[in-house]
């Protein structure tokens, strides 16, 4: 797969948990508010977004969302590594 259909996979798999409507025949160009994406999901979309490694703002999004546009702050990005607690007795 290129990076762009992994990318459009992962903006799927990110907006597949956050909107009510199933995504999986959306199209790259569907507008995602027509899926339930509304202004507080938006939200959470960043957050996923960022913990992804990717960036995209709220402004970039209210135009009109679209997993190509979500792929395309994916693109590329590695997710952000979570830090792993220490165990005691290891340094």
């Amino acid at each position: 797969m290129p990076s762009s259909d992994i990318a459009l996979a992962r903006a799927r798999g990110l907006v597949a948990q956050i909107v009510p409507e199933d995504v999986a025949d959306a199209g790259p160009a569907e507008d995602l508010r027509d899926y339930g994406l509304d202004s507080v999901r938006v939200m959470d979309l960043i957050a996923r977004v960022a913990e992804q490694g990717g960036q995209i703002g709220y402004a970039d999004l209210v135009g009109g969302p679209t997993l190509a546009l979500i792929a395309s702050a994916l693109d590329g990005a590695a997710p952000t590594p979570q830090p792993t607690p220490q165990t005691e007795g290891h340094r």
